[in-house]
């Protein structure tokens, strides 16, 4: 009888044990899910650095990326490549983890060729600070006798030749090019892309081209430099997971596999500093650029391009349309099953009033889409016709970096001076509060009634 007893308990567990295995964790990454919205949340309306703060926590460097949630854990990227992992009960961090470019694995072969590179540019470099320490001092003597400034070009036009000579000449050196860390910008650094989790491992992407698995442990099971980013002013697009691939572009569009870190394929298509979106077409796993290329996920071929372009943002997706949201915006329809001659959908197109880059993503919520720009212009469409509702210009100080949210009822839209305005969904205009924290770019994250703000300098923790 406890035989029997036994074998039935065994076979009971099993079932019970079949789907959570069968199914897998939905990733959690940028803007949680992509979209930023958080419908069952219930966040407080008002917050400050002292007012319904639950915990806050130094943070070891500057940081973009917002946090993560996983569990009991937070997921933070921070200065200079760092990886947190952060107890989402008190805010301690559990451990950090570092990429560094001294950690690539390069072979022996590859290695010799590298420092030999290495060595010439280093040659090179000596050359031309003489030719520059030359020139400068030339210059100054000109300068000092008051030579005519065409006469000052005149004279200067040989050095700066052999200037350009010298890098043109170091730009052949393609390895050393490639395991030189690039420079680090002010504003983006190098952890400005969020982490995304599958739920039993964790992956990173920084801004000097490396990306990493780690388990939920921290130990790092590989590490890839990539490539470098083709934009001026940094890197900031999220790595995404797309079943056991993981996506990601700094200058082309490649799949990772997630096991290895080895290439699968690689698309040379625009790059932005915004995150694609992964969606499906029927069964067929497909991501949208910010710049509207349509890719299929399995082999990485072009299904379509010039679908639209949302600038610096992210394109979000609402019952098969996708939304690409920045000055001349556009929202397309999606087919229901993949066909080569596909020709793109235009639902809609429409003139949003916007400058710059247009960082922040929109959200769409109720039949509308809400958008701010840099400078702080607020506008507010029918999604279905692109029709404009109102249009204000929100009372923030430039520039808005990060993307706006809807929790619950609310919609909220921060600025990197650490302003936030909590406005009622709606085609009526209304703020309900205005918080104030420190400065951040980072976007914000919602469970429950609390939300998680990354600032320059500290991870914080709002709650009632």
């Amino acid at each position: 009888m406890n035989v029997r007893r036994n074998a039935l308990l065994v076979a009971f567990a099993l079932i019970l044990t079949v789907p959570y295995f069968a199914q897998a964790q939905a990733p959690i990454g940028w803007r949680t899910d992509g979209s930023g919205v958080y419908p069952t949340a219930q966040p407080p309306l008002e917050w400050s650095t002292t007012k319904n703060v639950v915990w806050s926590t130094s943070m070891p460097g500057y940081g973009v990326s917002h946090p993560v949630l996983l569990g009991k854990f937070i997921y933070n990227g921070s200065e200079p490549g760092t990886l947190l992992c952060i107890d989402s009960a008190d805010g301690k961090i559990v451990w950090e983890r570092t990429c560094k470019y001294s950690e690539i694995e390069i072979a022996p072969d590859v290695r010799v060729k590298l420092d030999e590179e290495l060595a010439a540019i280093a040659e090179l470099n000596k050359k031309e600070s003489a030719v520059r320490k030359e020139m400068n001092t030339l210059q100054s003597s000109l300068v000092k006798d008051k030579v005519e400034q065409k006469e000052i070009n005149r004279q200067l036009t040989p050095f700066r030749t052999q200037i350009d000579e010298f890098i043109n000449e170091k730009k052949t050196f393609t390895l050393a090019e490639r395991y030189t860390q690039p420079g680090i910008h002010s504003t983006a650094g190098y952890s400005a892309p969020t982490p995304v989790t599958n739920g039993r491992d964790i992956f990173v992407a920084y801004g000097n081209g490396l990306v990493a698995c780690y388990d939920l442990d921290g130990n790092r099971k590989w590490l890839k430099l990539i490539e470098h980013t083709d934009l001026s002013f940094g890197h900031s697009a999220s790595p995404i997971l797309v079943g056991d691939k993981l996506l990601i572009q700094f200058t082309n569009l490649v799949a990772l596999d997630t096991k290895t870190g080895n290439e699968v394929w690689r698309l040379k298509c625009q790059s932005s500093w915004g995150t694609p979106l992964a969606t499906r077409i029927g069964d067929t796993d497909v991501v949208v650029t910010p710049k509207g290329a349509l890719v299929r996920v399995a082999d990485g071929k072009l299904l379509a391009e010039k679908l639209g372009s949302c600038g610096a943002n992210s394109p979000i997706m609402h019952n098969g349309i996708v939304y690409l949201i920045h000055g001349d915006s556009h929202a397309v329809r999606m087919p229901t099953a993949i066909e080569e001659t596909w020709q793109p959908d235009i639902v809609w197109k429409a003139r949003v009033k916007s400058s710059g880059y247009g960082f922040s993503s929109p959200v769409l919520h109720d039949g509308l889409l809400y958008a701010a720009s840099d400078q702080g212009i607020f506008t507010v469409m029918e999604a279905d016709t692109g029709k404009k509702v109102y249009e204000e210009r929100l009372p923030l100080e430039p520039s808005i970096y990060p993307s706006i949210s809807l929790a619950g009822q609310y919609l909220y839209v921060s600025s990197e001076r650490g302003t936030t305005l909590v406005l009622q969904p709606g085609r009526e205009y209304k703020i309900l509060a205005e918080n104030k924290l420190e400065p951040f770019r980072s976007s914000l994250v919602f469970e429950n009634k609390r939300v998680y703000i990354r600032t320059e300098k500290r991870l914080y923790c709002i709650g009632e």
